[in-house]
């Protein structure tokens, strides 16, 4: 059965939901199974819910030995030189962890992330290409934050910026730090402030609505569930067993279409 799109919660409904994080669940049809693991974004070896993931991964592995799987994943992992679990987490998290346990015992991982190039292509009918640009840096910058181990911040955001300068090909920008200061001190009129922490946090949070970047990031999460939920059809259609790590909002906006899908009598 095809998947119904329109099943996706949306931010409004996600809103009234409390959930657990991390957030799992399974389906079985039809002697395949589907796991959803929710995560925390975490990249601390020692945070428990890593052992909950292993725990899941080795059921997922026992209940389908012999038969044909595949790791749907979060954002970009680096498989070469990941010589231990605890550094695949440090680099990755949740998504180094899963990536690190398909590659041991050869069960192929995807990323189903839509391009820079396409997500731009949408953003670029509602949104300025300076809201754009900062939108991506500030939403690395927050992920900087969380992170127990990091390059230094002048060597991550010139990376940064040099990663979507190349991607973007703007000709005529500024793709600059000088160009983030400006763009914020225009949203928001005050200066900006890296030890700002909850603020910057803030910022390129799709849940919450005080300026143009929180549509923004709502917009990307909706074309990421799409192009998530377009992924697992096609490997569930496939005729593939599968084990998704994702954010645990994710998994919540994405469970109602999924189970529909493997749930149907000619799934």
């Amino acid at each position: 059965m095809k998947m119904d799109k329109n099943l996706l919660i949306s931010f409004k409904e996600y809103s009234a939901i409390k959930h657990e994080r991390p957030y799992f669940y399974f389906v079985e049809s039809f002697k395949r199974v589907l796991y959803y693991f929710g995560a925390e974004h975490k990249k601390d070896p020692a945070h428990p819910q890593f052992k909950f993931l292993q725990k899941e991964w080795q059921e997922f592995l026992h209940k389908t030995s012999g038969t044909k799987s595949v790791v749907i994943f979060e954002g970009s992992v680096n498989t070469n030189h990941q010589t231990t679990l605890e550094e695949a987490i440090e680099k990755y998290g949740e998504s180094g962890a899963i990536v690190f346990f398909a590659d041991q015992v050869h069960v192929p991982s995807v990323r189903p992330e839509p391009t820079i190039k396409d997500e731009v292509g949408k953003f670029l009918k509602d949104f300025s290409q300076d809201e754009i640009f900062y939108f991506y840096i500030i939403r690395g910058i927050a992920s900087w934050q969380r992170a127990p181990v990091r390059k230094e911040f002048d060597e991550f955001v010139k990376l940064n910026i040099k990663r979507y300068q190349d991607e973007l090909g703007w000709s005529d920008f500024d793709f600059s730090f000088e160009t983030i200061k400006r763009i914020h001190g225009h949203i928001f009129g005050k200066e900006f402030d890296l030890d700002d922490k909850d603020f910057i946090a803030k910022i390129p949070n799709p849940m919450l609505n005080e300026s143009k970047i929180n549509e923004i990031a709502r917009k990307s999460s909706t074309i990421r569930n799409i192009a998530i939920l377009d992924c697992i059809e096609k490997y569930w259609l496939e005729g593939y067993n599968i084990f998704i790590v994702y954010g645990a909002s994710h998994a919540v906006m994405q469970e109602r279409a999924i189970k529909d899908m493997v749930e149907a009598p000619n799934a």
